[in-house]
C-alpha cells in the first residue's frame, strides 16, 4: 500500500506568517505560477489538487500536487516548486515532508549547475528551463545556498 504525504500541518513554516495581507498577496501569485507550470504538461489521471506546503513570497512556493484516482497508486502525487528559481516538479517516494522536498530540490538544481560548469553532458540531468551557461549555474548555486540555510530551516 502507498503512502500518500500528510498534508494536515501544511502550510509548514517556522514563524511564516500566512495570513499577512503581503505574504497572502505573494502566495497567491505563486499558486498561478505553481498552476501554470502544472498545467503546462498533460498529466494522467489529470490533477486533483495543488495545495500549497511551503512558501516564501515571492521566493519560493512548494506544492503537493495530487492526482484524480486512475493511475498507478505509486504515482499519485509529486512536488511542485516555483518562484524566483526554476521551475521542477518531482516524486515525493523519498521525500514525505515539506523539508525533505526542498532538500532535494537543492540536490537536483545542485547536480544540473556543477555539470553546467564542468562542462558535462546534461542528458541525465533534471531538464532545467535556463540556458546552460556558467551565469546561470552559479545563480541557481546561490539560490540553492540561501535554501539551504535559510528556508529549509523554516520548513520543519
Amino acid at each position: 500500500m502507498v503512502t500518500l504525504v500528510d498534508t494536515s500541518g501544511f502550510p509548514v513554516g517556522l514563524d511564516i506568517d500566512y495570513e499577512g495581507v503581503d505574504e497572502v498577496a505573494a502566495i497567491q501569485a505563486l499558486t498561478v505560477e505553481a498552476h501554470a507550470f502544472a498545467n503546462s504538461f498533460r498529466w494522467l489521471p489529470p490533477i486533483e489538487k495543488l495545495k500549497l506546503a511551503f512558501g516564501v513570497g515571492p521566493i519560493l512556493g512548494l506544492f503537493l500536487m495530487r492526482f484524480a484516482p486512475g493511475g498507478k497508486p505509486e504515482d499519485r502525487e509529486r512536488w511542485v516548486v516555483v518562484g524566483d528559481l526554476p521551475s521542477m516538479h518531482f516524486e515525493t517516494d523519498d521525500t514525505p515532508t515539506p523539508a525533505l522536498a526542498l532538500r532535494l530540490y537543492c540536490a537536483i538544481a545542485q547536480d544540473w549547475a556543477e555539470n553546467v560548469l564542468e562542462g558535462r553532458d546534461l542528458s541525465d540531468s533534471y531538464p532545467v528551463d535556463a540556458t546552460p551557461t556558467a551565469e546561470h549555474a552559479r545563480m541557481l548555486l546561490d539560490r540553492t545556498e540561501f535554501i539551504r540555510t535559510e528556508l529549509i530551516p523554516l520548513a520543519h
